[in-house]
C-alpha cells in the first residue's frame, strides 16, 4: 500500500556527488516515489533527505537504489522525471 506524502526534498546522487531538489509524492514500507528535474539511470545508489519526513523517527537521511525512471514530459507536473527507489541500507555515500 502506497501512502501519498507531498513533500520537497533533496536527492544526493552517490557517484556525482551532485545534488537535485524533488518532490516526494508517496511512500511505502519498500521505497519512495519522488520527481526530479534530472534523470537517474536504474542502479543509481542516493541519498535522500526529507523536508518533511512522513517518518514517526527522521533518519537524518535515507539511502536508496534507483529501480526505474520514467519522462513525465508532457503530463502536468512539477518535476520532469518520476523516479522509483528501494531502501537501501547498504548504500555507502
Amino acid at each position: 500500500m502506497r501512502l501519498k506524502h507531498l513533500s520537497f526534498l533533496v536527492v544526493l546522487d552517490c557517484k556525482t556527488g551532485k545534488s537535485y531538489l524533488g518532490k516526494l509524492h508517496n511512500y511505502n514500507r519498500l521505497g519512495i516515489y519522488f520527481e526530479l528535474e534530472v534523470a537517474l539511470n536504474p542502479d543509481s545508489e542516493v541519498k535522500i533527505l526529507i523536508e518533511e519526513s512522513p517518518y514517526i523517527i527522521t533518519p537524518e537521511s535515507i539511502n536508496a537504489e534507483v529501480i526505474w525512471c520514467n519522462d513525465n514530459n508532457g503530463s502536468e507536473v512539477l518535476f520532469r522525471y518520476g523516479i522509483g527507489v528501494k531502501y537501501n541500507q547498504e548504500v555507502n555515500c
